[in-house]
Protein backbone atom coordinates (compact mmCIF):
# COMPACT_ATOMS: atom_id res chain seq x y z
CA UNK A 1 0.00 0.00 0.00
CA UNK A 2 1.79 3.36 -1.05
CA UNK A 3 -0.24 5.02 1.78
CA UNK A 4 1.55 3.04 4.52
CA UNK A 5 4.88 3.01 2.64
CA UNK A 6 7.39 0.72 4.42
CA UNK A 7 5.25 0.78 7.70
CA UNK A 8 4.21 -2.26 9.09
CA UNK A 9 0.32 -2.74 10.50
CA UNK A 10 -1.89 -5.55 11.29
CA UNK A 11 -4.70 -6.50 9.00
CA UNK A 12 -6.99 -4.98 11.36
CA UNK A 13 -5.32 -1.70 11.52
CA UNK A 14 -5.36 -1.36 7.69
CA UNK A 15 -8.62 -2.19 7.88
CA UNK A 16 -9.54 0.13 10.32
CA UNK A 17 -7.81 2.50 8.37
CA UNK A 18 -9.49 1.68 5.03
CA UNK A 19 -12.76 1.41 7.02
CA UNK A 20 -11.62 5.18 8.28
CA UNK A 21 -11.11 6.78 4.89
CA UNK A 22 -14.63 5.36 3.85
CA UNK A 23 -16.64 6.94 6.47
CA UNK A 24 -14.57 10.36 5.57
CA UNK A 25 -15.48 9.76 1.92
CA UNK A 26 -18.90 8.82 2.59
CA UNK A 27 -19.44 12.14 4.49
CA UNK A 28 -17.92 14.04 1.62
CA UNK A 29 -20.31 13.17 -0.69
CA UNK A 30 -23.17 13.93 1.27
CA UNK A 31 -23.69 17.17 -0.11
CA UNK A 32 -22.97 16.03 -3.96
CA UNK A 33 -25.89 17.27 -6.37
CA UNK A 34 -26.53 16.89 -10.20
CA UNK A 35 -24.88 20.59 -10.30
CA UNK A 36 -21.62 18.12 -9.57
CA UNK A 37 -21.71 16.52 -12.96
CA UNK A 38 -19.07 17.26 -15.14
CA UNK A 39 -19.59 19.71 -17.47
CA UNK A 40 -21.11 17.59 -20.95
CA UNK A 41 -21.72 14.33 -19.55
CA UNK A 42 -25.48 14.85 -19.45
CA UNK A 43 -25.92 16.71 -22.71
CA UNK A 44 -23.48 13.00 -24.39
CA UNK A 45 -25.51 10.77 -21.66
CA UNK A 46 -28.40 11.77 -23.18
CA UNK A 47 -26.63 11.85 -27.07
CA UNK A 48 -26.33 8.29 -26.50
CA UNK A 49 -29.22 7.52 -24.95
CA UNK A 50 -31.24 8.52 -27.92
CA UNK A 51 -29.12 6.69 -30.62
CA UNK A 52 -29.50 3.45 -28.49
CA UNK A 53 -26.41 3.14 -27.74
CA UNK A 54 -26.00 1.19 -24.46
CA UNK A 55 -24.18 2.54 -21.56
CA UNK A 56 -22.43 1.38 -18.35
CA UNK A 57 -20.82 2.81 -15.62
CA UNK A 58 -17.78 0.86 -14.17
CA UNK A 59 -16.24 2.74 -10.98
CA UNK A 60 -14.42 0.61 -8.71
CA UNK A 61 -15.77 2.64 -6.15
CA UNK A 62 -18.03 0.66 -3.53
CA UNK A 63 -19.84 3.99 -3.29
CA UNK A 64 -20.71 4.36 -7.15
CA UNK A 65 -24.04 3.58 -6.86
CA UNK A 66 -24.64 6.27 -3.99
CA UNK A 67 -22.95 8.69 -6.16
CA UNK A 68 -24.31 8.03 -9.44
CA UNK A 69 -28.03 8.60 -7.38
CA UNK A 70 -26.76 11.73 -6.05
CA UNK A 71 -25.79 13.03 -9.50
CA UNK A 72 -29.25 12.04 -11.04
CA UNK A 73 -27.76 10.41 -13.44
CA UNK A 74 -28.83 6.62 -12.83
CA UNK A 75 -31.69 6.88 -15.42
CA UNK A 76 -29.46 7.38 -17.65
CA UNK A 77 -27.70 4.43 -17.72
CA UNK A 78 -28.03 0.88 -18.57
CA UNK A 79 -25.80 -1.02 -15.88
CA UNK A 80 -23.48 0.27 -13.19
CA UNK A 81 -20.59 -2.32 -11.93
CA UNK A 82 -18.81 -1.20 -8.79
CA UNK A 83 -16.35 -2.29 -6.11
CA UNK A 84 -19.14 -4.79 -5.42
CA UNK A 85 -18.45 -6.23 -8.54
CA UNK A 86 -15.74 -7.71 -9.29
CA UNK A 87 -12.27 -8.99 -7.03
CA UNK A 88 -9.77 -7.40 -9.23
CA UNK A 89 -9.91 -3.98 -9.28
CA UNK A 90 -8.18 -1.27 -12.54
CA UNK A 91 -5.65 -1.35 -13.99
CA UNK A 92 -7.17 -5.25 -14.36
CA UNK A 93 -9.78 -5.82 -17.21
CA UNK A 94 -12.72 -7.30 -15.00
CA UNK A 95 -14.43 -4.48 -14.40
CA UNK A 96 -14.65 -2.95 -17.94
CA UNK A 97 -16.12 -6.56 -18.99
CA UNK A 98 -18.52 -7.21 -16.08
CA UNK A 99 -19.76 -4.12 -17.69
CA UNK A 100 -19.83 -5.29 -21.41
CA UNK A 101 -21.29 -8.50 -20.10
CA UNK A 102 -24.47 -6.31 -18.18
CA UNK A 103 -25.18 -4.23 -21.15
CA UNK A 104 -24.83 -7.34 -23.81
CA UNK A 105 -21.93 -5.52 -25.56
CA UNK A 106 -18.79 -7.08 -26.67
CA UNK A 107 -15.51 -5.55 -25.84
CA UNK A 108 -14.30 -4.37 -28.72
CA UNK A 109 -17.48 -2.43 -29.74
CA UNK A 110 -17.25 -0.54 -26.09
CA UNK A 111 -15.68 2.42 -25.28
CA UNK A 112 -14.30 3.53 -22.54
CA UNK A 113 -14.11 6.99 -20.92
CA UNK A 114 -11.65 7.50 -18.08
CA UNK A 115 -9.85 10.02 -16.31
CA UNK A 116 -7.04 7.64 -14.95
CA UNK A 117 -4.10 6.20 -16.79
CA UNK A 118 -4.83 2.77 -14.59
CA UNK A 119 -8.56 2.32 -16.47
CA UNK A 120 -7.18 3.50 -19.42
CA UNK A 121 -5.18 0.50 -18.72
CA UNK A 122 -7.77 -1.40 -18.25
CA UNK A 123 -10.08 -0.65 -21.30
CA UNK A 124 -6.86 -1.56 -23.58
CA UNK A 125 -6.30 -4.26 -21.21
CA UNK A 126 -10.31 -5.70 -21.84
CA UNK A 127 -9.53 -4.89 -25.36
CA UNK A 128 -11.97 -1.42 -25.49
CA UNK A 129 -11.62 1.32 -27.09
CA UNK A 130 -10.27 4.08 -24.31
CA UNK A 131 -10.78 7.92 -24.38
CA UNK A 132 -8.87 9.82 -21.59
CA UNK A 133 -9.97 12.65 -19.81
CA UNK A 134 -7.51 15.12 -18.84
CA UNK A 135 -6.75 18.99 -19.36
CA UNK A 136 -3.80 20.04 -21.80
CA UNK A 137 -0.91 20.17 -19.42
CA UNK A 138 -1.52 16.32 -18.23
CA UNK A 139 -2.37 14.73 -21.60
CA UNK A 140 1.24 12.62 -21.04
CA UNK A 141 -0.66 10.83 -18.30
CA UNK A 142 -1.65 8.37 -20.75
CA UNK A 143 1.65 7.65 -22.39
CA UNK A 144 0.30 7.62 -25.78
CA UNK A 145 -2.24 4.64 -24.75
CA UNK A 146 -5.57 6.02 -24.73
CA UNK A 147 -7.23 6.27 -28.61
CA UNK A 148 -8.14 9.74 -28.08
CA UNK A 149 -7.53 12.15 -25.10
CA UNK A 150 -10.14 15.64 -24.55
CA UNK A 151 -9.43 17.72 -22.23
CA UNK A 152 -13.40 17.08 -21.05
CA UNK A 153 -16.83 16.26 -22.67
CA UNK A 154 -18.31 19.74 -23.31
CA UNK A 155 -19.58 19.63 -26.76
CA UNK A 156 -18.73 16.32 -27.78
CA UNK A 157 -21.34 14.73 -29.78
CA UNK A 158 -21.60 10.91 -30.56
CA UNK A 159 -20.23 11.91 -34.09
CA UNK A 160 -17.22 13.38 -32.98
CA UNK A 161 -16.30 9.92 -30.86
CA UNK A 162 -17.14 7.89 -34.13
CA UNK A 163 -14.87 10.23 -36.14
CA UNK A 164 -11.65 10.01 -34.38
CA UNK A 165 -12.16 6.02 -33.80
CA UNK A 166 -12.56 5.24 -36.98
CA UNK A 167 -9.53 6.66 -38.40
Amino acid sequence: MLIVDDRHYSEAALQEMMNRKNRYYVESIQDTTPQDVLSGVIELLKELRQSGIKIAIASASKNARPVIAKLGIADLVDAIADGYSVEKPKPAPDLFLFAATQIGIAPAKCVVVEDAPAGVAAAIAAGMWAIGLAPKEHRDRFNGSASMVLPNLTGIHLSDIQAKLSK
